[in-house]
């Protein structure tokens, strides 16, 4: 091949990929940038290069410099937000699937990328600077827009998105949920005490769980047992539990806890009854059978209480719910109409005010939406609900509710690399992880 047809075939090639970007994207204004790349590898009229513009070499060196450092930070920022980004496992809410210290690449071709909805930002900082401010102005914002992707979100993907409820943060306890507090505290004290942050949807927190409920689905968690449309889930091998086990006088040695990958600060243990209280997989519950100290082990079962739980979905008396006892609870589909009243209200009432941001008030027992009396709503996005493999030890959607569609990021594909939190690199390097596949 001759050195016209190469450029030709290149400028062919770089032109089409650049092209089906563009399209892909919704851009098509950026489509006459195809005359540079025609200029570059065809009619060379401009000199890119800066070299016949007499510029001082010192200058001409740091301008290519800094192209060269802007185009790595395009390139790279363009793979993170339209191709695949990594994420690292913070909590053992998904153990033994995940494990805290794994960290892992999300496909965000998956379900389609969604583009940055607050695009004046820092790169590669998600929210906050190491000093604690934010790191993004959310002086310009954009719409919500999804680019195609390969395919829609199954039952039993794991997926990685923003959480729902970090929407408003209290400065000074980044790690807890602003609602929560107030549940606990009150309103007022809070807003009196403390600082408040607020993030719009593309800069809240990722969380990351296994979606257990499409739209459109019943869901319903009896004993622990999760049902969805009816049908009986089946417990994943590696799926943990919490669990009572009780010893002949000594607690559990830390040999044994090694052996089967409990952290010895997870266990609890009271000496007077000798009893422990474990999070465990089931290939771990029947080796702790055998050991000959053990004298008995009952798995726990959260019991519907006669006061409602202020921590559980959706937070309000009529629903005494648990984590073990949950339900049923149809999952909201875009265009489902359902019937509203202040009976099932606490489950819909975020969606309709804050998700899909109608204004909404209750005056003399009547539901009024952006202004009109109404006993119906007809919902316009799709939701998802989301539970932790670790079952007794995951804030997940038996917490806080339904997974809006726009917040999705995408879905967890690989293990690239793994090691124990707060370890010595050599001695945490769990090798058998490093690229393994996520199920």
């Amino acid at each position: 091949m001759d050195r016209i047809t190469w450029r030709y075939l290149a400028f062919f090639l770089s032109g089409l990929f650049w092209s089906m970007i563009v399209i892909w994207i919704g851009l098509g204004f950026l489509l006459p940038l195809n005359l540079i790349l025609f200029d570059i590898f065809l009619t060379r009229k401009v000199d890119w290069t800066l070299r016949s513009y007499g510029l001082p070499r010192l200058l001409q060196s740091s301008i290519e410099w800094i192209s060269v450092v802007l185009l790595a930070l395009i390139c790279s920022f363009t793979i993170k937000v339209l191709l695949v980004e990594t994420y690292k496992i913070p909590t053992p809410s998904m153990e033994e699937t995940l494990l805290a210290g794994d960290y892992i690449f999300v496909s965000k071709l998956a379900y389609g990328p969604r583009l940055p909805e607050t695009p004046l930002a820092i790169p590669f900082y998600h929210n906050k600077l190491p000093s604690g401010k934010k790191s993004y102005s959310d002086k310009l914002k954009m719409p919500h827009k999804r680019l195609s992707g390969f395919s829609s979100v199954k039952r039993g993907d794991i997926i990685v998105f923003n959480f729902p409820e970090g929407d408003t943060m209290v400065v000074q306890y980044p790690g807890q949920n602003y609602y929560s507090l107030v549940r606990k505290y009150g309103r007022d004290y809070i807003l009196s005490e403390f600082d408040i942050i607020t993030h719009p949807v593309d800069k809240r927190e990722n969380y990351i769980k296994r979606c257990i409920a499409l739209p459109g689905d019943t869901l319903l968690i009896a004993e622990g047992m999760v049902r969805v449309n009816g049908s009986l889930r089946s417990e994943l091998p590696l799926q943990k539990f919490k669990y009572y086990v009780t010893t002949r006088g000594e607690p559990l040695p830390d040999p044994l806890l090694d052996s089967l990958n409990i952290l010895k600060s997870a266990v609890t243990y009271n000496p007077i009854n000798s009893l422990h209280v474990l999070y465990l997989a089931k290939e771990n519950v029947e080796s702790l059978r055998s050991f000959p100290q053990v004298r008995s082990i009952s798995r726990y079962t959260e019991p519907t209480l006669s006061f409602q739980n202020q921590e559980i979905f959706p937070h309000n008396n009529h629903y005494r719910w648990t984590g073990d006892n949950f339900g049923p609870l149809r999952i909201p589909k875009r265009g489902d109409s359902i019937l509203i009243d202040q009976l099932n209200l606490p489950i819909y009432r975020r969606i309709i005010e804050i998700y899909e941001q109608n204004e909404m008030s209750v005056r003399d027992g009547v539901i009024h939406i952006n202004g009109e009396a109404t006993s119906s709503y007809v919902f316009q996005m799709d939701y998802y609900f989301v539970m932790g493999d670790n079952h007794h030890n995951s804030a997940d959607s038996r917490y806080w509710g339904f997974v809006p569609k726009d917040h999705l990021l995408g879905k967890a594909v690989v293990v690239w690399f793994s090691i124990k939190p707060d370890t010595p690199f050599i001695g945490g390097l769990r090798k058998e992880r490093i690229f393994r596949s996520i199920k």
